[in-house]
């Protein structure tokens, strides 16, 4: 899309600079008709003015391309006299682009006035008339150029800033959810590590299971929150929760009022907040009923009759979203969860997309500008019809010519309102056809009166709301085929500036009702991009949440079982475990910023030494064999695989073994023990989904194999990963 952004100016520029060429051979001018070097020299001039315009627009000038542009387009007065017809449009057009505020709009306003100034002071055989048309039409075809160009550098710039845009967005989200983590899980944490600190001091008075409970709830937290982190709908949430409690025989109502319009992560985590409460509510019992309700002023509500109190305590406690006020009432069997969603402050984002906001209306002033400029050409031309050597039609071709050039303007104006993305003009098709019918009748009752540009007019419009190839042979045939049926052959070939002028007007009038849908497009492609970024962010938030943190409270809670077991017989051992505890605790609570912040890789060698203390803590014999030096996926396997087989499996032995295998570039890592319990009917577990997506990204793959009580992990990775391949996952 944004490779069209520049290609409308150099098609309107090149047609503009073959019209003025055509204009100038042709002798349209006051005065005797040009010879062969006038014409040739006149090309060569109005050429190097289209170059530097274009030098302009490319932003590729030097300070000097302005003063170039301008002296350009009037010094060949004094040579050619008037047989250099205008073209003022083009240095201002170029003013307001090289020159930023007024500085560049009053250089434009100057080179207008010095149009009129020439032909009203220096050259005034064309008279009061002349002089008036060739300032509007250079100021309404200067600001058609602009127009065209800045929208394009719109669009350009739109598409250069995507990933900007997104990185934007994916630090925005990192501070948010900071924020959530820190009070959600930084308080559990401050509480594990107190009641720790306290059982090391004297296990007999405080004992660890105090602690075990505490990280065993912070573990509970983790997976909650990593679980909130993905991709929810609250109205895809509310009505999978009505299906469910529909299929248990539990009356429920949804009315959601507002859904579409809530912050994308209050959206994510409202939804996973109402998943919570009904499986909180279904283990509870069978409630007696369920409303779920959200209300225009984004109030949302939660229902269950006929649950016993606490029921859904441990579901909403805890629950942190920004923005967002989260309240539980409980009285006689009947529980209320409210949660009030407060406006997003500081709206960046909508400060930032305003100037997309405001392109189709910049389109649609051009526009009528440009419809000005022909209304008033038409009138100038009937004004100095004689002096202009033009036939003066008729009263009756008058009024038909006055009714049907403004009722054209009229429509097309309509044609090209702004309107949301996707919906046509209403009876777009009718008023198309009554734009081309009247255009065409105005065109054979009023004949040179009405300015041939007018076709080219009417067929950007065509070319904007007709399919292709229809929209084409359209407007061939009106840019080419009207004027040929209306005046011959020969008037068209004797002066090719009608087809030219009319294929000026036409790509200049297609360019402006086009490059704003461009840039609507361009502008949803930039935000999607963001969308999705901010979504793999918040995916590698919840997978390193459930893999740092689910890791490193597991080892608390073993480290606390295996020190309460000793607290009776072995207080100094159970004093050590504690200590190893209140130590882990802390790495997780410094986790809790590390996740939200750039991430990095484990080293292998500390893992492995991590998940021998971590297995000899809860009893279980660690073998291993390292036959080469996997890298940072390797240690993230290692760690979920582990993490698995003591909170999962009632192992004795489990064997940790890498090797080197036959493709180049890639080890193998074997993580097996002889205690699994049976497997649970249904989807994989979270840890195995996780590793899976992670050895993928990584370019490896994941298997599994279970053979009675013993189950095996193995992980294929290469020994280091691909610039931008795991990482660039994680991110």
């Amino acid at each position: 899309m944004s490779r069209f952004a520049l290609m409308p100016t150099l098609v309107c520029l090149t047609l503009y600079c073959l019209f003025r060429i055509s204009v100038l051979a042709a002798g349209m001018s006051f005065g005797s008709p040009p010879d062969l070097a006038v014409v040739v020299a006149g090309a060569v001039l109005v050429v190097m003015l289209g170059g530097l315009y274009l030098a302009v627009v490319l932003r590729r000038l030097p300070p000097w391309v302005p003063a170039v542009q301008v002296l350009l387009a009037f010094g060949p007065y004094a040579v050619f006299g008037d047989a250099w017809g205008p073209v003022s449009a083009l240095p201002a057009a170029a003013l307001p682009l090289a020159l930023a505020g007024w500085a560049g709009w009053s250089g434009a306003a100057l080179v207008v006035a010095g149009e009129l100034a020439v032909r009203l002071l220096w050259l005034p055989s064309g008279g009061l008339t002349y002089a008036l048309w060739a300032a509007l039409t250079s100021a309404a075809l200067g600001l058609g150029f602009f127009a065209t160009a800045r929208l394009g550098h719109l669009v350009r710039e739109l598409a250069a800033t995507r990933a900007e845009h997104a990185s934007a967005e994916v630090a925005r989200e990192r501070l948010r959810i900071a924020g959530e983590l820190r009070a959600s899980l930084g308080t559990r944490l401050a509480a594990v590590i107190a009641a720790g600190r306290r059982a090391a001091d004297d296990p007999a008075r405080f004992p660890p299971a105090e602690l075990v409970e505490g990280a065993r709830h912070a573990l509970d937290a983790v997976r909650s929150v990593a679980d909130d982190y993905r991709e929810h709908s609250l109205a895809a949430e509310a009505e999978s929760a009505a299906t469910v409690l529909a299929a248990a025989g539990v009356p429920a109502t949804t009315a959601l009022a507002a859904a579409d319009r809530l912050p994308a992560p209050v959206d994510a985590a409202l939804a996973a907040l109402l998943r919570r409460m009904v499986i909180a509510a279904l283990r509870s019992g069978v409630p007696s009923g369920c409303r779920i309700e959200l209300d225009a002023q984004a109030r949302f509500t939660v229902v269950f009759t006929g649950l016993p109190s606490g029921a859904l305590h441990e579901a909403v406690t805890g629950t942190v979203i920004t923005g967002t006020e989260v309240e539980l009432a409980e009285e006689d069997g009947r529980a209320e969860v409210v949660a009030r969603v407060s406006p997003p402050a500081g709206r960046v984002s909508a400060r930032r997309t305003k100037p997309v906001a405001t392109v189709p209306w910049l389109a649609w002033c051009v526009l009528l500008v440009l419809e000005i400029d022909h209304l008033g050409t038409a009138a100038l031309r009937l004004f100095g019809a004689r002096q202009l050597a033009l036939s003066v039609p008729s009263l009756a071709e008058l009024a038909v010519a006055a009714v049907a050039l403004p009722a054209v303007a009229v429509l097309q104006l309509h044609h090209v309102l702004p309107r949301p993305p996707g919906v046509p003009p209403p009876a777009w098709r009718v008023t198309l056809a009554a734009q081309i019918g009247l255009v065409v009748l105005a065109l054979a009752a009023a004949g040179d009166i009405t300015p041939h540009t007018y076709l080219g007019m009417v067929a950007g419009v065509v070319l904007f709301h007709v399919r292709a190839p229809l929209s084409w042979g359209l407007a061939a045939l009106l840019v080419c085929g009207v004027p040929v049926l209306l005046y011959g052959v020969e008037y068209v070939a004797d002066g090719p500036f009608v087809v030219l002028g009319g294929l000026t007007s036409m790509a200049m009038a297609y360019a402006l009702c086009r490059l704003p849908v461009t840039a609507g497009q361009v502008r949803q492609a930039r935000e999607e991009l963001a969308r999705v970024t901010v979504l793999k962010e918040r995916l590698r938030i919840a997978r390193d949440l459930h893999d740092l943190l689910g890791f490193q409270l597991s080892a608390v809670v073993v480290k606390g079982e295996l020190a309460d077991r000793l607290a009776g017989g072995a207080p100094g051992a159970a004093r050590a475990h504690l200590t190893e505890a209140v130590a882990l605790a802390e790495q997780a609570l410094s986790s809790v910023r590390s996740v939200t912040g750039e991430p990095a890789g484990p080293a292998f060698g500390q893992e492995v030494e991590a998940a021998r203390a971590m297995l000899a803590a809860a009893g279980i014999e660690a073998r291993v064999r390292l036959g080469a030096a996997p890298g940072e996926p390797a240690a993230i396997v290692l760690r979920e695989a582990v993490t698995n087989v003591v909170r999962h499996a009632r192992a004795r032995v489990c064997e940790i073994e890498t090797t080197t295998t036959s493709a180049a570039g890639t080890v193998r890592l074997r993580v097996s023990n002889d205690g699994a319990l049976p497997p649970v009917a249904g989807r994989p577990g979270t840890g195995l989904l996780n590793l899976a997506s992670r050895a993928r990204q990584a370019g490896g793959h994941l298997s599994t194999e279970r053979d009675g009580e013993r189950f095996t992990l193995t992980a294929t990775l290469p020994a280091r990963p691909a610039a931008g391949s795991f990482l660039q996952g994680k991110k």
